[in-house]
């Protein structure tokens, strides 16, 4: 592996990393940045109340609702190239996420999400990027780069948020402002200041190292011999030429049907439109796979099978790890399975573990404490179905199903379609949980049957098959 393709695929992971912090930044840490912001003060419990539980809500919504705005900007980010998007990416990280570092109040804090949310959104070129970097032969093995890195940055940013080493009123005692230490403060502040470090890493790299945008993008733009360079760089110069005329064959072949097209422009069209609303469908389908409602809420979750305990936390940090390991091990025989059989496998999966978990604990009710720890395992069984499948899979889907003439126009609006479900999902979720967390578990765990139907009925296989010609 060359060391150019090792510093673009780093480019690429730097901006999912960047995603996974951003999405899980106000989890552990929420009650200590509740007391730090005063949402709760003179009430009972300075830590929670009403309305730190509509405020958190509202705030960890921000972030997909801004991801929703960042993902419909993906088709205009790509005017500029994949390299100059990912620089644009990280200009509105560090606004956003300084914002949230130095709020003092509810409205500055949600705006900082909102922003850095936007940056979140748009990073779905990524995808895009990584599989126009790589082979065809290799798309499937380092396209789930972007995935992983998302992880990855969920597991870190959760283990960080530990570092507080305690769960506020978790010996019965009352909790006042004392309890509240400069750590505390240092170590949520810190949370939302993390992506401003990662993004400097990358845009340093983009400056000195990675100055080309992809072979895809300059080929496109009628850039044969700067293509050539590139993929010789990415490659090898003993791979540049088969490479470069097999590229070439894959735009052509496309061009020959339209010129690039706007997302209106290519919805007009029966045969785009269809491929778009399917990508748009299986965005929906992960997102009420419930996985984010375990993501951002996981330490609730297990606070509430396992009471105000540390471990609880800790349980929502081995749940990533699980994730993690599940995609590390992905990357490893993705090319042996079709991406499609992954998405079943992965549904199966999850439902197995979930659907007998939730079932058991509803019959054995609050009581039955052994029945909780059931429902533990298939949390975690649930990660794993979720890495293999929805998780690991969808994004390199989306990225290979659709062709070059309408990719950056529909690959936006299915992000957006999977963003804004996400914003629903978890926005709704604390009031769920709080409602009934059993019937939580049980609605998210039918969603998950009718994701393995429609994966069943309307996706395509797309591995080893040119870039957007599945649907052909």
């Amino acid at each position: 592996m060359r060391s150019y393709f090792v510093y673009a695929l780093a480019l690429g992971a730097l901006v999912a990393f960047n995603f996974g912090l951003n999405t899980v930044s106000f989890v552990a840490s929420r009650e200590f940045a509740v007391m730090d912001l005063g949402w709760c003060t003179g009430e009972a419990k300075l830590y929670e109340c009403s309305r730190a539980s509509t405020y958190s809500d509202i705030i960890a919504a921000g972030t997909f609702i801004g991801g929703a705005v960042g993902s419909l900007l993906i088709g205009y980010f790509a005017k500029f190239g994949r390299r100059k998007g990912m620089l644009i990416i990280h200009i509105i990280n560090v606004i956003g996420s300084c914002m949230s570092t130095a709020a003092s109040c509810f409205t500055m804090f949600l705006l900082g999400r909102l922003i850095a949310g936007v940056s979140v959104g748009a990073s779905g070129v990524v995808a895009i990027y990584l599989s126009e970097i790589c082979t065809n032969e290799s798309r499937g093995k380092f396209g789930i780069v972007y995935p992983l890195f998302i992880c990855i940055g969920q597991f870190l940013m959760v283990a960080w948020q530990l570092l507080h080493g305690r769960i506020l009123g978790a010996d019965g005692a009352a909790v006042t402002m004392d309890d509240l230490k400069t750590f505390d403060k240092f170590v949520w502040r810190m949370a939302q200041f993390w992506p401003v470090v990662f993004s400097i890493i990358a845009v340093v790299i983009m400056v000195f190292i990675v100055t080309d945008d992809t072979p895809y993008v300059l080929l496109n733009e009628g850039k044969e011999e700067e293509a050539r360079s590139v993929i010789s760089k990415l490659h090898g110069e003993e791979n540049a030429d088969a490479i470069t005329a097999e590229l070439k064959a894959d735009i052509e072949a496309q061009k020959a049907n339209s010129d690039k097209l706007s997302l209106l422009e290519a919805l007009k069209v029966a045969q785009y439109r269809k491929v778009i609303f399917i990508c748009c469908g299986l965005g929906i389908v992960q997102q009420f796979s419930g996985i984010n409602i375990f993501v951002a809420n996981a330490s609730t979750l297990f606070i509430s099978i396992m009471g105000r305990t540390v471990i609880a936390n800790v349980m929502g940090l081995i749940g990533i790890l699980c994730l993690m390991i599940t995609m590390i091990s992905l990357s490893f025989f993705i090319e042996k399975f079709g991406r499609k059989t992954l998405l079943l496998a992965g549904i199966l999966v999850s439902s197995v573990f979930m659907v007998p978990a939730v079932i058991i604990k509803i019959a054995a009710g609050k009581e039955a404490k052994w029945a909780e720890y059931i429902m533990v395992t298939g949390c975690m069984g649930f990660m794993v179905g979720f890495a293999i499948g929805l998780g690991g899979v969808m994004w390199l889907y989306l990225a290979e199903a659709m062709g070059a003439e309408y990719k950056d126009a529909g690959f936006g609006l299915a992000t957006c379609a999977n963003w804004l479900f996400a914003a629903i999902v978890v926005m709704t979720s604390g009031m769920l949980i709080k409602f009934n967390e059993n019937f939580t578990y049980a609605l998210y765990a039918g969603f998950g049957v009718l994701g393995f139907v429609y994966v069943t009925f309307l996706i395509k296989e797309t591995k080893d098959i040119p870039l957007g010609q599945a649907y052909a």
